[in-house]
Order: C-alpha cells, then structure tokens, then sequence
C-alpha cells in the first residue's frame, strides 16, 4: 500500500476572525502561501487547528474549505477527534465527500489511557470512513504498560487503518512500531522539535504546529537529510528550534497566529481556553525574532 503521509505537512491553523468566529475566507490565503513555499500536505482540525474548541458543523466546513482551495495540489488528512466517537464517526463518514485525503483521530477524550476503549473508538472511526484512517500515539494518552507490538496488534481490529501520527519523544518506541510492521506503517512523527530524530529513526513524514510559520526552514530540512547532508539538516533542526523555545515562552498556539499576522496572512486569535498573546509577550517575541541571525520562513 502507498504511503499518503510524506515529506512535510504543516497542522493548518483555523482561521477565526476577531470574534472567534471560523473565518473561511482567511483560508485561502494560508493555503496558498503554504503551498507556495513548498509542503506537501494538510493535516485539519488537529490540536493545531483546535479542532475540540469547534462545532461538527464548523469542522464540517473548515474540511470542505481546505480542500476545494487546495485543488487538490497536495492531500489532505482531517482530524475528527478529540470530541464524542458519534461525532467523529459523522465526521469520518463525511470526510471522502468533503474532499478529504483520509482522516485522523486521537484516542477517546474520557478513556485515553484505556487501550480496549481506544480500539472501539478507533473501530467505529475507521468503519465510518471511506478513505484511509491514522491513529495517534500521543504521549500523555498512550497507556505506558503497552509494548508497540500490542499496539500494533490491537491496531489489526480497526478498519482503514493506515498509519500512525506519533507525538511522544520516545523515538525507541517508535522506532520498533515501524520495524514491528515491516515497513509497512506509514508512520509520522508530531514533534517539531525533534523532524531529524524522526527521520532517523524512520518517519515517512512530519505533521507539526511550526510548519505553518517556517515551511521553507523544515522542508530544506528534509531535504537535506534525503540526500545525505546530514549535517546541513542538524543546523536547521538547531535553528528552527531557537524560535521554537521562543514560541514556547510566550504560548506555542498564540505566537504561531501573531507571527502570520505580521506577515499579512492574519488566521485571527486562539479560541479559550488557549490563550491570546499578551502585550508583553508580542513584545518578548518581536525581539526575539529581532536577536535571530537566520530568517525564519
């Protein structure tokens, strides 16, 4: 089976106006710019995208935008977790008709550490679906006495399944859910911090919340570590992760928006309970952008 998940994919921001209402006509402009700059697929209405701060109906219409001013230049991957199985199980069986490449979901929200109740979940999920099906191994959720080949395993139970999104420092572990399938998981890696570890240890894509902000940075990243200048795409992991620390001290979510909104392609504030940037913390993020000797893009 081919492996849809490949390369660099930014987790797109939702774009919500200055009432917090979703913004579809700030879509196209992100898109667009993103796709400009070279990556090679959407992942939707993740934790990014805040997906569990919106309505069905309104991750409903972020899919359905998404992919018609994608065009379909590049897949897109929607997220319909994070909320009730009912609701992602009506997302799911919408996403092919929406457009949508294949769909995504996290474990259940009041069972994640339950690994029997996320393979219900995941079940009614990827039955529900038409396309291809990811499930997640995140870090704060996965029961920590499951081995991979559990994992893996269990897995084997849901239909569609296709991948998994890993988003958990232990690259040991994902290193043996990849060796486990045969090379047949098209396995992603979450953490923007860590894109060349994960390559290493055998990722076929990353999906991160800074791709958004320096696409060009992590896609020369790629590249690099594609053919063989390893050493070029440790450089880039030093520096994207200067600005991500940045990111972190003033809120992740909140200065990715800011950031987009100084460079003309304004996706609105987070929704609660994500905090707004603090005047002081666009002030802290300015300068330290300001003190960077590289351009972040």
């Amino acid at each position: 089976m081919s492996k849809l998940v490949q390369g660099i994919w930014p987790a797109l921001c939702t774009p919500f106006d200055d009432r917090l209402a979703l913004s579809t006509d700030r879509v196209a402009p992100l898109v667009r710019h993103l796709i400009d700059a070279g990556s090679d697929g959407f992942f939707i209405t993740g934790g990014t995208g805040e997906g569990r701060q919106m309505s069905v109906p309104e991750r409903r219409r972020m899919c359905e935008t998404v992919t018609s001013d994608v065009g379909g230049q590049v897949p897109v991957v929607f997220h319909v977790g994070g909320t009730t199985t009912e609701d992602a199980v009506t997302l799911a069986s919408e996403a092919g008709s929406l457009g949508a490449d294949a769909v995504a979901s996290v474990a259940p929200a009041d069972q994640p550490n339950d690994l029997s109740a996320t393979v219900r979940h995941y079940a009614a999920i990827g039955a529900a679906s038409t396309v291809p099906f990811y499930v997640y191994w995140l870090a704060r959720d996965v029961d920590g006495q499951v081995t991979p080949a559990q994992f893996l395993e269990a897995m084997e139970a849901v239909p569609n399944f296709a991948g998994i999104k890993f988003t958990d420092p232990n690259f040991f572990v994902f290193q043996q859910l990849v060796d486990l399938s045969g090379g047949g998981l098209n396995a992603i890696t979450g953490p923007d911090e860590m894109c060349v570890a994960g390559f290493v240890m055998g990722s076929d894509g990353a999906i991160g919340s800074t791709y958004n902000i320096m696409p060009r940075m992590f896609l020369s990243m790629y590249d690099a570590f594609r053919n063989g200048r390893i050493q070029e795409a440790m450089a880039l992991q030093v520096q994207a992760n200067r600005v991500i620390a940045l990111l972190i001290s003033v809120g992740v979510l909140a200065g990715i928006k800011k950031m987009l909104e100084w460079r003309g392609i304004p996706v609105g504030p987070p929704r609660p309970p994500t905090a707004r940037l603090t005047g002081d913390g666009e002030d802290r993020l300015r300068a330290g952008l300001d003190a960077l000797d590289f351009d972040v893009v």
